[in-house]
């Protein structure tokens, strides 16, 4: 039982070691600059064509919310087959580097999703994917 022991203590630090040299020489993240609002339109783009949703099945609404602020609400209706989930997580990948946080909300019985784009804790795109 001790060699058993001793042999995981082993591994542990040999594993504790290999993480600290691997963090030690990694680079930094690449964050990207957002320099508009508009470039977040071209990344909701890039993910529609991603996931083969063409522009026929997308509707965008602006909204003025005051004088100063307006948002882009994009509904999307999508056939029942449709990965909702992998869309949500798509987007994701591509806003992340901008520090855009997306919050995803599904709405029961229809199973339709609300995603939410924020930046610095500000909605700026909503989109509405519904089932057909």
């Amino acid at each position: 039982m001790g060699r058993k022991k001793g042999f995981i203590v082993l591994l542990l630090l040999l594993s504790c070691i290999a993480s600290i040299i691997v963090l030690t020489k990694m680079e930094p993240p690449v964050v990207a600059k957002l320099h508009s609002v508009s470039q977040l339109d071209s990344l909701i783009s890039i993910t529609f064509d991603h996931h083969r949703i063409h522009s026929g099945q997308v509707r965008v609404q602006t909204v003025e919310i005051d004088s100063l602020f307006t948002r882009n609400i994009y509904t999307v209706n999508v056939p029942p087959e449709f990965s909702k989930t992998s869309f949500h997580y798509s987007l994701q990948q591509n806003l992340w580097p901008y520090e855009v946080k997306t919050t995803g909300q599904v709405q029961f019985p229809e199973k339709n999703l609300r995603i939410h784009l924020l930046v610095n804790d500000n909605v700026h795109r909503s989109l509405f994917i519904n089932t057909e």
